[in-house]
């Protein structure tokens, strides 16, 4: 008996790998798989066909034959008509909502503005949205699987702190687990914005990332060692919470978070209606003001970045910044005043950060529902 799972056990992880193989490398053909996984193709042809039944490939051409002649392979990619997921950012005063084939491709994006910040209202969207897409695309087997990128502290199924938006215990992935019928991950959402950097654009398959969220708050992603580090409860990444001073207990988001600019805005101009799009237009302005907050600001992420750097060592850094996305010369100057600190990673500014947190999120389900979990799968985004 022993023996017979022991079999299976490789069996399996062999059906795992030419997946692998079929979704990071598309078009393949099955002599491009027993290549780069140094099997037989007879193997890889069992293989192969088992995976072929089960629908998740395509044929998609003919391939080039071989220097020394032969029948020309026919090339594969997986079956995007298989099925989809659904990732659901959580903001404060936006939902984002996506769906994308298990190849990652997505094909439905939606922004809707919350008229409150009443988490059954905002659920209530979200599932018009789900029965919405379901209408609109026909797959093979439909949905399968949720996510949902989370403003705060998640510990594997629950939210075990959400500062910015109440969830009134609402059991997410109880819900939708019992609505839907399909698996439903919760994940924080800069921790989703490290596995977009790592999944879709790692070209060069670095191991070691990290991504600070600077929003409402100021998070961090942090993959360690090719997978994403989340520490005790979930709580590793929470450099917001850092203590600038002990005295008053005044922490780093409280300083530099968006919220914390927008907030030293308003009382500079007395002015409570002020919002993040004002300090864009005063800024293009040369306001004085904002020129005083944007350096403090600067100065600040600058220092953040030096010392998370310092402690976790990455290879590279990105920031995910709704205000930076909209002012892109405070990114140059923060590169600027890190590289003077003397920040060794390279770093970069993730565009339209909202699109790649779903894009996270899209890449955390999928392998999920595949049941690549500790595989390494490289996307593509249209």
């Amino acid at each position: 008996m022993a023996e017979i799972s022991k079999k299976q056990s490789f069996h399996h992880r062999n059906l795992k790998l030419v997946l692998q193989q079929i979704i990071n490398y598309a078009p393949i053909s099955r002599i491009d798989i027993a290549r780069n996984l140094k099997m037989n193709k007879s193997s890889i042809t069992a293989l192969y066909n088992e995976i072929e039944q089960k629908g998740y490939l395509k044929e998609i051409g003919i391939g080039k034959a071989s220097k020394v002649g032969g029948r020309k392979p026919i090339l594969v990619a997986f079956n995007e008509k298989y099925g989809y997921t659904i990732s659901v950012d959580l903001g404060y005063k936006h939902l984002h909502i996506m769906a994308n084939y298990l190849n990652g491709h997505d094909f439905y994006y939606q922004r809707i503005k919350n008229h409150n910040s009443n988490i059954h209202d905002i659920l209530k969207t979200v599932d018009s949205q789900i029965n919405l897409i379901a209408q609109k695309e026909k797959t093979q087997h439909g949905l399968l699987g949720i996510a949902f990128s989370i403003h705060g502290i998640v510990d594997q199924t629950q939210i075990v702190n959400s500062p910015f938006l109440d969830m009134k215990n609402i059991d997410l992935q109880k819900r939708y687990f019992e609505k839907y019928q399909v698996p439903v991950l919760l994940e924080n959402e800069a921790n989703l914005a490290a596995i977009f950097e790592h999944d879709f654009n790692n070209q060069e398959n670095k191991a070691n990332l990290l991504c600070v969220s600077i929003h409402k708050g100021i998070g961090a992603g942090i993959i360690l060692n090719q997978q994403i580090y989340r520490g005790y409860r979930g709580a590793a990444g929470e450099i917001g919470r850092m203590l600038i001073s002990s005295s008053n207990q005044t922490k780093i988001e409280d300083v530099c978070s968006e919220d914390a600019v927008v907030e030293r805005l308003k009382s500079l101009k007395n002015n409570n209606n002020l919002e993040r799009s004002d300090l864009v237009k005063l800024a293009a302005q040369g306001d004085s003001d904002v020129q005083t907050i944007l350096q403090e600001f600067i100065r600040g992420i600058a220092k953040i970045l030096v010392n998370v750097s310092v402690s976790l060592a990455p290879e590279e850094i990105y920031l995910s910044s709704p205000l930076l996305e909209e002012l892109p010369a405070l990114f140059a100057k923060i590169k600027a005043c890190t590289e003077k600190l003397g920040l060794v990673p390279r770093l970069y500014l993730i565009g339209n950060s909202n699109y790649a947190t779903l894009l996270g999120a899209s890449s955390l389900i999928i392998h999920h529902v595949l049941q690549l979990d500790n595989y390494n799968l490289k996307f593509h985004y249209q």
